[in-house]
């Protein structure tokens, strides 16, 4: 038998596969007896696992006319990452809380879930990746997908990259594992970026898993722009200073319409030989964290300060690979941080917001969005494309005002009656927002972030003259 999901990737898979063999073998046993069917040997079902492949609709470049500056959906994603049924980033807003520790470790214990997993080291400035994994063969090759295309480094079941990966005779900075610091400016880092993510032939994955440098700049703001991440991990130590820049980091996620759907506390407690426990960070910093309920508590982690963990990856082997006995408490840590993001990531693929808003009978993709001032500076001109053609639509400013910037529903104690021209109704400038939506300033100095979902609501809306 064979089980189509979403994703191989499935927080009760072993468990699933077991009950469908179960089921299955019992019916089979039971239709050869009441057919009076002599069995000549026992029935065993094998079940296999594949991976349902998600309808895909794209738009023909062909039909669009867009500025040399805006690309299709198809030119977006590229031919590498056509087959990467989810992202998710693992990131931390200061240096040295193990980030990239905690993403290796994750990566392999959700390939030891039963994912194709592929991890991408975004670190340009410090890539750690070549530290941490040692793979027999390190070399990075040529695809024949396309120009400039090369292969992800397979080891032991995930699928690695890094800038240390490349070779140092690539003429980027920082690329090889024995050269010296990345010096680059924003620009120069970005197209970087996007060359790793979009440059690589990733092939079939459930989950991309990308290593984050620390901060929130360039390099996040990227990779925001270019995919629609389906998840984060945040990581940090327990200290109040940590902690309160993961809140920063968690608020700059949110406002890009990424969840963070859980947290590690790395480097929490130690052991001592007397078996009781230590907190060098202290306790109680959560709280913090949990108040704008960004978080779910049962989704945060602790784990351990580790001789065993820190030896394993000075070895250049992951402790989620090499799996020592006495790292109980690590190992454990690990396997529930894997079934939470399975979990999450599972139910974010029947959680995601529509991606088409229909006009006159037409399905226009949101990811094909467009959004500027008019020439009167109090409406919007909103267009969208599809393999049909184009339309424009005149967005009065003041409808989009009224509406909740997530959910596009008209808020409490706001119409869609022509109010008189005030700050409050007249937007300054609008600036698209990597795949979520738009970042508009108003004039009286308020700044929103509209979500495609809410900007597309208040356009059909508005062409067709109601809520």
């Amino acid at each position: 038998m064979t089980l189509k999901l979403p994703s191989r990737l499935h927080p009760s898979l072993l468990e699933l596969k077991s009950q469908i063999q179960k089921t299955a073998e019992s019916e089979l046993e039971q239709w050869i007896s009441q057919h009076n069917y002599i069995a000549l040997q026992s029935t065993k079902i094998q079940v296999d696992v594949t991976k349902q492949p998600k309808p895909v609709q794209k738009v023909k470049a062909s039909t669009i006319h867009l500025s040399d500056e805006e690309e299709t959906p198809e030119d977006q994603l590229g031919p590498g990452l056509a087959n990467v049924s989810q992202f998710l980033a693992v990131y931390s807003c200061k240096g040295g809380v193990g980030k990239s520790t905690v993403a290796v470790n994750l990566a392999y214990e959700l390939a030891r879930q039963g994912g194709k997993i592929g991890l991408l080291d975004v670190d340009i400035y410090g890539p750690s990746l070549p530290i941490l994994v040692k793979p027999e063969d390190p070399v990075v090759r040529q695809s024949p997908l396309g120009a400039g295309m090369v292969y992800p480094i397979s080891h032991k079941g995930v699928k690695l990259l890094s800038l240390g990966f490349v070779s140092s005779k690539s003429g980027v900075p920082g690329s090889g594992p024995e050269s010296g610091s990345a010096i680059m400016r924003g620009p120069m880092v970005g197209r970087v970026v996007t060359q790793l993510l979009k440059g690589t032939d990733w092939g079939d994955l459930d989950v991309l898993v990308l290593d984050l440098p620390p901060g929130t700049g360039d390099v996040q703001l990227t990779v925001c722009q270019d995919i629609q991440l389906d998840g984060a991990v945040a990581v940090t130590t327990p200290s109040k200073l940590a902690t309160e820049d993961t809140r920063k980091g968690i608020h700059m996620f949110s406002s890009l319409g990424v969840s963070t759907m859980a947290l590690v506390e790395n480097m929490s407690y130690f052991v001592c030989d007397g078996g009781g426990k230590h907190y060098p960070f202290g306790k109680g910093q959560q709280e913090a964290l949990l108040q704008d309920k960004s978080i779910n508590p049962a989704n945060i982690v602790s784990l351990p300060i580790s001789s065993l963990a820190n030896d394993a990856t000075e070895q250049g082997e992951p402790i989620a690979l090499t799996r020592p006995e006495r790292a109980t408490e690590e190992l454990d840590a690990l396997q529930k941080l894997a079934t939470i993001i399975s979990k999450e990531l599972l139910l974010a693929q029947f959680t995601q917001p529509d991606s088409f808003v229909r006009l006159d009978g037409v399905d226009f993709p949101l990811d094909t969005m467009a959004c500027s001032i008019g020439k009167d500076g109090a409406e919007f001109v909103v267009r969208l494309y599809s393999d049909a053609g184009a339309t424009k639509i005149q967005l009065p400013a003041f409808q989009l005002r009224a509406r909740d910037p997530k959910t596009g529903e008209i808020m409490p104690g706001e119409s869609l009656e022509q109010p008189e021209r005030s700050p409050k109704t007249l937007p300054s400038t609008v600036e698209k927002k990597g795949h979520y939506g738009f970042t508009v300033e108003w004039a009286d100095r308020a700044t929103l972030i509209y979500s495609l979902q809410a900007v597309a609501k208040a356009a059909q809306g508005a062409a067709q003259g109601k809520i």
